[in-house]
């Protein structure tokens, strides 16, 4: 302190004498001495407060807690006790250290295993844009690969500071896919396609994200927009099929003398004569995007079926069997083709591993491509391409109706009509599908059931006319329960709502009693990530609700048309029938179940079998005069 006073009274002195140098001696000691009084006076006064006031000891530094007892037990599957241990090596780790990003990854790793997918996600995602430990890294993207093909939606806001454009340095082959992958869509929404074009090249041809990026790049032809983004569309499809793919479709066609057909116009402007990807934009037939379309969806199907297959076999001797794929684009096969030897078994132990990803982009493969054959008009083609579809991969009801309408379309009422009554079986109970209504009357008046036709079309308004009631008194859509249950059972909005209810059912389970040795403060912040995620989650949900409740609408105003109009074509029929028949003579006779056959005839009781579901068929008698 006797230091620090005399020091300030220098000090004073020196800047008293420094701001008045045209002052004479005498009043610059005089000022000098004033100001030295004051600075005495003050640290006079600061001793004294110094003295009046309790000296506060220092709290010591907190030792790191070690994260070795925390990977130990998650080696040992303790993952209650890995997330308890680093925990409380995360609190006690010098933040942005390699001990707090050791910590938080197996934070990371022992939600994963306990069920909180999305809170493990949080600190997957934490490791890997920090990367303060190198070496964690890739398991942190593996653990968010994981998690992000668990959830029942994609979750942008997840992935997109990680994945959206930054480069990650040197990555295993299946989870540098993963990231070109999500880029490359991120580019794709955001208006990006050349950069989208640049991720998509860089994923291999080996696996599910080859499908997946081949998939995605069908669909993109089908996308509305200018000549500059189809044409960037068109060129990635090109690359991503291949041009060998590409030479043995165009050769194939050539055989089989198809020189005008509109699919082989399109492949000759994909390639030049020395089998070399050169699109020629300006050369491309109408139709063409849905023609490349169709074609990328059926190599999907067909590949990854044969693939799957295959990759059942464990033998190393087999799998270097030759094997071969065709081709096909309802039942009209387009080339066949086998893998050279040192390809076949990468591409068998790549589908291996993610089987079951693979398994569900065939099912989209193949309802994209029979959804599209419909709209062709090749009804027969689009009903056998939609009962390929794997079980368990596309929405039952969807694939049941759309088959229904097709075997309509092809002329098949009879099998129509068993598919459609399919769909009133306890496991479709709530369906929103209203124009299985319309579909019902037309084949009952394709056989002259009138009063049954007429039945259907009032069984449409006995199910959805107090929704439209309300639709008409102008209640907003959205809060229409009926609308609204209809946008949560399809599309985004199912995929939403069953991520909401994922994340409230994770975030349930923090307080069960397995958790209680979580520390404190571990519980509270794994509940607050839930509480922001799905205070996020809802707002995104209702706004997709809005949206696409007015699509539900607009659908169901469309179908009360339609059945309006089968009614009125039904009591028009009827009275014609009578004007001009004059008796029912002349009916044509119901079908006669024969008494003996290979196959075993059942009167329907109400009764519905899962299994059977699709191989319904209806024996309805033909009543109309000939």
């Amino acid at each position: 302190m006797r230091r620090i006073t005399k020091f300030a009274i220098a000090a004073a002195s020196a800047l008293a004498m420094s701001l008045a140098p045209s002052i004479g001696v005498a009043n610059a000691a005089k000022d000098a001495a004033s100001a030295a009084k004051d600075a005495a006076s003050a640290a006079k006064d600061a001793k004294k407060k110094e003295a009046a006031e309790p000296v506060k000891a220092e709290k010591p530094p907190v030792k790191p807690v070690s994260i070795a007892p925390a990977k130990e037990a998650l080696a040992n599957g303790e993952y209650h006790k890995a997330v308890a241990r680093a925990w409380k090596s995360l609190k006690t780790a010098k933040p942005g250290g390699e001990a707090e990003e050791q910590a938080r990854y197996v934070v990371g790793a022992g939600l994963e295993h306990s069920g909180f997918d999305y809170a493990a996600a949080y600190y997957y995602h934490l490791v890997a844009i920090s990367r303060q430990a190198p070496e964690l890294l890739p398991h942190a993207i593996r653990g968010l690969e994981r998690i992000v093909r668990r959830l029942p939606a994609e979750d942008p806001a997840l992935l997109v500071d990680l994945l959206g454009g930054s480069e990650l340095g040197s990555l295993p082959a299946e989870l540098a896919d993963f990231v070109y992958y999500w880029q490359g869509l991120f580019n794709l929404r955001q208006g990006l396609d050349r950069w989208a074009n640049e991720r998509f090249a860089r994923v291999s041809r080996a696996g599910y994200y080859a499908f997946a990026t081949l998939y995605a790049n069908s669909v993109r032809l089908l996308a509305p927009g200018n000549d500059k983004a189809h044409r960037l569309a068109v060129e990635c499809f090109a690359r991503r099929f291949g041009p060998t793919e590409l030479h043995s479709a165009l050769e194939s066609l050539r055989r089989r003398g198809e020189s005008d057909s509109r699919l082989l116009l399109t492949l000759k402007a994909l390639i030049d004569e020395d089998g070399k990807v050169q699109v020629r934009y300006e050369a491309l037939p109408k139709g063409w995007r849905i023609e490349l379309a169709m074609l990328g969806f059926a190599r999907v199907a067909a590949e990854s079926g044969v693939l799957l297959q295959r990759s059942k076999e464990t033998d190393e001797e087999e799998l270097g069997r030759l094997f071969s794929y065709r081709v096909e684009i309802g039942g009209i096969p387009i080339y066949t083709r086998a893998p050279r030897f040192e390809d076949r078994a990468p591409l068998i132990k790549a589908v291996a591993k993610n089987s079951d990803d693979v398994r569900r982009i065939r099912g989209m493969a193949l309802h994209s491509l029979g959804r599209l054959l419909f709209e062709r008009k090749r009804f027969a083609a689009a009903y056998d391409t939609l009962g390929q579809i794997p079980s368990g991969t596309e929405p039952p009801a969807d694939v049941l109706l759309e088959r229904a309408w097709s075997k309509f379309k092809a002329g098949d009422p009879h099998r129509a009509m068993g598919l459609v009554f399919a769909l009133d079986a306890p496991a479709f109970r709530d369906l929103f599908a209203p124009e299985r209504y319309v579909l019902r009357g037309l084949i009952f008046r394709r056989f002259c059931h009138y009063r049954a036709a007429r039945l259907a079309a009032r069984r449409f308004f006995a199910d959805y006319g107090k929704a439209l009631a309300r639709l008409r008194a102008g209640r907003p859509v959205a809060k229409i329960a009926q609308v609204r249950r209809a946008v949560l059972a399809r599309g985004r909005g199912s995929e939403l709502y069953r991520f909401v209810l994922r994340a409230e059912r994770e975030r349930s389970r923090i307080d069960q009693a397995q958790f209680k040795d979580w520390p404190k403060s571990a519980r509270k912040h794994i509940s607050s990530i839930y509480g922001r995620k799905l205070r996020v989650l809802k707002r995104e949900l209702e706004r997709v609700v809005d949206a696409r409740s007015k699509i539900v609408a607009e659908e169901m105003l469309a179908v009360e048309e339609q059945a309006n109009l089968l009614e009125y074509e039904v009591g028009q029929a009827i009275f014609q029938r009578l004007n001009d028949s004059g008796s029912w003579r002349g009916r044509r006779k119901a079908p006669k179940v024969p008494v003996s056959s290979r196959r075993t005839y059942y009167r329907f009781d109400g009764e519905y079998w899962t299994d059977e579901l699709p191989s319904y068929k209806f024996n309805i008698d033909d009543r109309c005069v000939k």
